[in-house]
């Protein structure tokens, strides 16, 4: 597995499927593409969703083995449970959980060559829907974008959102999905305080409109969410950011070929989770990014931005400095920082772009 991108455009997810209570029509869905299914997810989502699961596989008499999986998407379990797949003849592969569990799924599919269908059962991530997985070590450090993300050559086979599961998930995982969504606005615009028509090709432009229009109705609509979900309750605003956070965000990402609607931000991830295992396990991925959008900003050249949205951030109890992520502010630390995002390729070496990145590092940092 490796950094590759496709000339090809995967728009996301072959079916999609957001409604109350879908956990019983997965049995039939996942019997479109498969009779004996392998079925992968974290201890907890699989407290959660495991039992409708189940009912609903025996209802569309597919036949299935749970695994839990309590660890981060690596290499070597996806080998494992692609080749687990191809010797126990499982024809279709089923990921419960949250992000890394959906990035796992995808990649045993992909190696053992068959279908997937995803049942997220938090919104702090796109992951479900957008083929390509982010690769870990088994200690949590992130590949990265060089190192080894895994870009996938075919679409999700489906994903299936069941609300009444969502609007039980900690508010926190829906304000880190929140700023995650929200991200590609900002990034897509990376190194560009604006983005006429003319100045760009019609891919990264629709790209760009896309993230405009989700961000401006998440901006809107976040607190409202934030609240609903914390009293449980599914209303219009939920089912929006649902819709938003997994279908039309992973959309974005597909019109950009996973790759141009990301930049610093989601490069800062790789950083905290590279350099920084230790610090920043406890902190997740919404969060990290949204933090750097703050780095992102300053880059753009808007920075008189950032105020409004380092306040917008606070109201949802989000961090907005790396020493809020658990990452010292050491001179040490802010260099290594500056090495890894300058050797990236969203930063043209030159003595501007230096100085304008180590200010915008410095931007991100309370002292």
């Amino acid at each position: 597995m490796g950094t590759k991108l496709d000339v090809a455009f995967k728009f996301g997810a072959g079916r999609y499927i957001q409604e109350p209570d879908a956990l019983k029509l997965a049995g039939g869905e996942i019997g479109r593409f498969g009779h004996h299914a392998l079925v992968i997810g974290g201890p907890t989502a699989l407290d959660i969703a495991g039992e409708p699961l189940r009912r609903s596989l025996c209802d569309a008499c597919v036949t299935h083995e749970f695994v839990v999986y309590p660890g981060y998407n690596t290499r070597e379990a996806a080998n494992h449970y692609a080749a687990y797949c191809k010797k126990n003849s499982f024809d279709v592969v089923v990921g419960v959980g949250g992000g890394k569990i959906m990035d796992l799924a995808k990649s045993i599919a992909h190696m053992a060559e068959l279908p997937v269908v995803n049942i997220p059962t938090q919104a702090a991530t796109c992951a479900a829907y957008t083929p390509m997985s982010v690769m870990y070590t088994e200690e949590g450090a992130a590949y990265g974008t060089v190192g080894g993300n895994f870009y996938h050559d075919y679409e999700v086979s489906a994903v299936i959102i069941d609300e009444t599961v969502m609007i039980h998930q900690p508010p926190r995982y829906a304000a880190s999905g929140i700023l995650d969504a929200m991200a590609k606005f900002i990034e897509v615009q990376h190194g560009h305080a604006s983005m006429p028509f003319n100045d760009f090709n019609i891919e990264l432009y629709t790209a760009y409109y896309l993230s405009k229009y989700t961000y401006d109705i998440l901006k809107e609509t976040c607190l409202k969410v934030y609240d609903d979900i914390r009293e449980h309750r599914l209303t219009k605003e939920v089912h929006d950011f649902l819709f938003i956070n997994f279908a039309l965000t992973s959309v974005i990402s597909g019109v950009s070929k996973a790759f141009g609607q990301t930049a610093l931000a989601h490069e800062m991830y790789y950083c905290a989770r590279m350099f920084f295992t230790n610090d920043s396990l406890s902190y997740l991925h919404g969060e990290i990014v949204g933090t750097s959008l703050i780095l992102q900003l300053y880059y753009n050249g808007t920075p008189e931005k950032i105020p409004e949205f380092r306040n917008f951030m606070k109201r949802m109890e989000m961090p907005v400095t790396l020493k809020e992520l658990g990452i010292p502010e050491t001179g040490k630390n802010i260099q290594k920082i500056f090495e890894y995002l300058h050797s990236t390729a969203f930063v043209e070496d030159t003595e501007e772009n230096r100085e304008k990145l180590m200010n915008s590092i410095r931007a991100v940092c309370e002292i």
